[in-house]
């Protein structure tokens, strides 16, 4: 059993859950709100999606439950596991990243995640398993590894060449983008946070938004959030010198 403190208006119901962090259910879409909140999407009691640090564009939204995570978890961290499980429950979220986590985190997230959803369950969240949708696979081959890729994208120039089925090398010379985009509400979203971390990990690398040594990455997604913060399919950005996206060539028929 958990014990907690709260409040209630006709605007929102609050949750302090000591050390398992706040929990707040808004009526009405917040607008006030730490950067780093977790929003869980309802429409009609139904989970819609899930959102870091802002609530652009979900005005068709019923319910917003706010998660403000206790100091041991990394916000960043949490949400891409939180997105990770539900897709496993068959929801569709543009979130194909690979971050790392340790097994102990993993650890933490979980038990946290079971600690407080039986109050998502009073506050009205349904979870649904989804059939889950069919994916474009692509395979890698031993032939890509000496092809060059281009990008050209968004202020962002690069060659990259497939080596291995999980290695991917951004050639040095490649322009990166300079800023991460932010949303509506002026914060930046997750991907622009996964692209700064990426770029965090390489920062002996970068001089000037320039690489000044090749970096290796772990999938084509990776390479599209580090070189532009993502916000396109990056397997169509990634081209040879015939002009055929990597997509083409790899994808599974």
């Amino acid at each position: 059993m958990t014990d907690f403190k709260g409040n209630f208006s006709d605007t929102q119901v609050f949750f302090d859950l000591d050390n398992l962090g706040k929990v707040i259910y808004h009526f009405k879409k917040p607008t006030d709100f730490p950067d780093e909140a977790i929003f869980l999407i309802m429409q009609e009691h139904l989970l819609s999606g899930v959102s870091l640090g802002s609530v652009d564009g979900l005005d068709a939204a019923t319910g917003f439950i706010e998660l403000d995570v206790p100091e041991n978890i990394i916000e960043t961290d949490f949400f891409y596991f939180l997105t990770k499980k539900l897709i496993s429950d068959g929801y569709e979220l543009s979130v194909d990243y690979n971050m790392k986590i340790s097994t102990e985190s993993q650890a933490v997230f979980e038990n946290y995640w079971q600690e407080i959803t039986p109050l998502l369950r009073v506050l009205g969240l349904k979870i649904q398993n989804r059939p889950k949708r069919v994916k474009a696979r692509h395979r890698y081959s031993k032939e890509l590894a000496d092809i060059p890729f281009t990008v050209d994208y968004s202020g962002s120039q690069a060659t990259v060449y497939w080596q291995k089925r999980s290695e991917l090398v951004v050639k040095k010379g490649a322009t990166l983008l300079e800023n991460a985009p932010l949303t509506k509400a002026g914060v930046i979203g997750f991907a622009g946070r996964f692209g700064l971390r990426l770029r965090q990990e390489h920062a002996g690398a970068i001089d000037d938004n320039t690489l000044i040594k090749d970096v290796t990455l772990q999938s084509v997604n990776e390479v599209g959030t580090f070189l532009y913060f993502a916000g396109t399919n990056s397997w169509l950005q990634l081209k040879s010198p015939e002009g055929k996206t990597l997509h083409e060539l790899t994808v599974v028929k």
